[in-house]
């Protein structure tokens, strides 16, 4: 069977994952490194919630990048579902655990949190994507 050729956005969309898989690897990297900082500077939430969020995120965004890499039918609806719970985790993070001065970006973040979400639900809809998710390899 012949190697499927990957559209130019879905590629877009898959080096956006890797950039999250890596972030949120480095992230539970950085609290199992340095846990002993974070419980003197950063009791709330503290190194457990980084270091589990870090690996969780990195493990469910791996899956997705692998899914889309390969063009598996169901990297769509896997794709959509992580970068929907993953916008609500990061404004759950933002609102619950960060001080006022770091939310003084609420507002940039609120225009790119709606970029993204925009972005990812555009490429997965457009007909090259979905035909290059349709059949298996």
């Amino acid at each position: 069977m012949a190697k499927k050729e990957r559209p130019f956005f879905v590629t877009l969309l898959a080096l956006g994952v890797l950039f999250l898989t890596v972030f949120n690897a480095v992230r539970f990297g950085s609290a199992l490194a340095q846990w002993e900082l974070l419980l003197d500077f950063m009791p709330r939430p503290g190194p457990l919630y980084i270091a589990a969020t870090g690996l969780f995120w990195t493990l469910g965004w791996q899956t997705v990048y692998l899914s889309i890499c390969l063009g598996w039918k169901w990297a769509r609806p896997t794709t959509l579902a992580v970068t929907i719970l993953y916008a609500a985790y990061y404004w759950f993070d933002h609102l619950v655990f960060r001080s006022a001065i770091e939310r003084s970006n609420t507002n940039f973040a609120i225009v790119v949190t709606i970029f993204c979400l925009f972005f990812v639900v555009t490429v997965l809809a457009l007909p090259k994507s979905r035909k290059y998710f349709e059949k298996e390899l």
